[in-house]
Order: structure tokens, then sequence, then C-alpha cells
């Protein structure tokens, strides 16, 4: 494990330990400069994945057990992507998170709870997984946003 996994890994630890807190006795509120999470849903039985990007045409991202990558089809390639609140910058690459946790959860029961931008944002199954699709029609770019739910595997 290198020095910005190890790094990566204390952050996860740490932000476990104060939502566990915060969801069960309601004792502390968020530290600045930790994300927020959101712990409508017990961590066991699912987890949310949130991407945000600034978008300028239309593709989408390819979910797979172990991968997450990006299809351009259309205009400009999105920018200011972000995976669970973590910059994406190389879309070719599998952000860390999502290749260690991906086995874990059932894709094929993925859907979409929350969704922001001006034109289309859709989730489509598929049989390796599951693809969400940012289209963005109108002229300029303008910001997007999704929040997947994606349950846990029976016995994971």
């Amino acid at each position: 494990m290198n020095k910005r996994e190890r790094q990566l890994w204390e952050r996860a630890a740490r932000f476990v330990t104060i939502a566990a807190c915060i969801a069960c006795s309601s004792c502390a509120s968020r530290p600045q400069g930790l994300p927020q999470i959101s712990m409508n849903q017990s961590v066991e039985k699912e987890t949310t994945v949130h991407i945000s990007a600034t978008v300028d045409g239309s593709g989408r991202f390819v979910f797979t057990s172990g991968a997450v990558r990006y299809i351009h089809k259309s205009w400009s390639p999105p920018t200011d992507v972000k995976f669970n609140g973590e910059p994406w910058t190389n879309l070719d690459d599998t952000p860390w998170m999502w290749a260690r946790i991906s086995d874990r959860f059932d894709l094929s029961r993925a859907r979409l709870v929350e969704r922001q931008g001006r034109d289309t944002i859709a989730l489509e199954h598929t049989p390796e997984g599951f693809d969400l699709y940012f289209c963005d029609a109108p002229n300029g770019a303008a910001a997007y946003a999704a929040t997947v739910a994606i349950p846990r595997r029976a016995g994971k």
C-alpha cells in the first residue's frame, strides 16, 4: 500500500467513526473538511455513490464489478468530475475505492436516488452492472450530480 492509499484509508476510518457516532447517538456534528454523508439507510444494507461533474455534451459512466470508466459520446468531455467527493481526473482509471469494494454490492439492483442537472440523467442496468448517463443538450456547460444507491449482495 503506497502513502496516498494509506492516507485515504486513514481518512476513511476517521470518517466512518464520526459517521457512526452521528448516526447512532446524534452526539456530534460533522467536523469541517469531512464530506457530508447520508445516513438514511443502513451501511450494512447498501452504499451510495455520488458523481458530480460539469457537463457540456453527453456520455456515460459504466459501472461493473471492479471497474468504473467513462465513455464519451458527444461535444466536450466532462470536467471537474468527482467520485464520492474526491476528484476523479483520469476517467480511464477506476477510482481506488470502487475497485476495492464493488464486488460486495448487487449492481443489478442499483437505483438512482437523487439527480441534479438541467437535462438528462438516467440509470440503465446492463448484464455487467449499470450505466449512468449524463446528457446536456442545451448550449453551454452545466453542473450535474447523481446519487446511486446500491444494495449489498446477500452474504457479503
